[in-house]
């Protein structure tokens, strides 16, 4: 392969990353899947989208993705906001680059200014602040289980401002819609985990269809590669599903997700099920 278009290439995946990125924060499309898309570009294992609350200080995820989506333990990657910006967490601006690397000394030494341990297995984290308002600091991050290469960096520094000046554009209550959606699911799912099954009619989790095809797949033992071949689609297409998946119920992993799977109902909601077939069948027949 040459090296024009090697470049030609990237280039163009950088630009459908763009269009992507657009998309999703306007409502389109899914920003977890941006952001798996922006990894891939990165060659990262991770990467995350989150909101911290200045007042309270808690963390808020807006949207993951990793490597180990859908696998059986998957790992859920924790932000490093606040360890790589310190003291400049209120102050970074949007679209600028800080890097985990620069709280390291030449000898790889941790720098005494750096209170909190390095998590084992980062070797670099890249966070570009979105947005600092006096209620919240929205920040994107990358994590590297080794050295990223140099025009990896250059690219995400590219691409910096422009994530942050389409974060600054985005849909109006976009990401508190999206905050609110996880933790109602959240609420949902305990309140209704005993009473109605995933993959009822009546669809408590609100799964997309594709969503609740996958489900019921996995229910049948099926694995990520033999559901995939299955519906004829790559197998990062079913990990997105299952991250999206795992959001709604409230599940970690698939061992989790297989457990709320084969709950049986309550007996106390059999009629409420019984109802929800009917009216299903109904629609199908209409």
């Amino acid at each position: 392969m040459s090296n024009t278009f090697s470049k030609s290439v990237r280039a163009q995946d950088s630009l459908n990353f763009v269009m992507e990125w657009t998309q999703a924060i306007n409502g389109r499309n899914s920003i977890s899947n941006a952001l798996g898309q922006l990894m891939q570009l990165a060659n990262a294992e991770a990467a995350l989208i989150s909101r911290l609350s200045i007042p309270s200080g808690k963390i808020k995820y807006i949207a993951r993705h990793c490597i180990h989506e859908g696998k059986i333990w998957p790992s859920q990657p924790q932000s490093q906001a606040e360890l790589v910006l310190g003291v400049c967490l209120k102050t970074a601006k949007a679209g600028s680059i800080w890097k985990l690397s620069d709280l390291k000394d030449a000898k790889g030494a941790t720098l005494p200014l750096c209170r909190n341990p390095i998590p084992i297995g980062l070797c670099e984290a890249i966070v570009v602040p979105l947005e600092t308002t006096k209620g919240h600091f929205d920040h994107l991050e990358l994590h590297f289980q080794h050295r990223p290469a140099h025009h990896n960096l250059d690219m995400v520094t590219v691409l910096a401002s422009i994530l942050a000046s389409g974060w600054g554009n985005r849909l109006p209550g976009l990401i508190s819609a999206k905050v609110n959606q996880f933790r109602g699911h959240g609420i949902s799912a305990i309140r209704d985990a005993e009473l109605t099954p995933i993959l009822d009619p009546e669809n408590p989790a609100s799964l997309s269809r594709s969503e609740f095809r996958v489900c019921a797949m996995l229910k049948e033992g099926m694995t990520v590669k033999v559901i995939s071949d299955t519906l004829s689609v790559c197998p990062a297409t079913i990990r997105s599903h299952l991250s999206s998946i795992f959001s709604k119920t409230c599940a970690s992993n698939q061992v989790e997700l297989l457990h709320l799977l084969n709950r049986k109902a309550d007996s106390t909601n059999s009629d409420r099920t019984s109802e929800g077939a009917v009216r299903q069948i109904r629609t199908s027949l209409s």
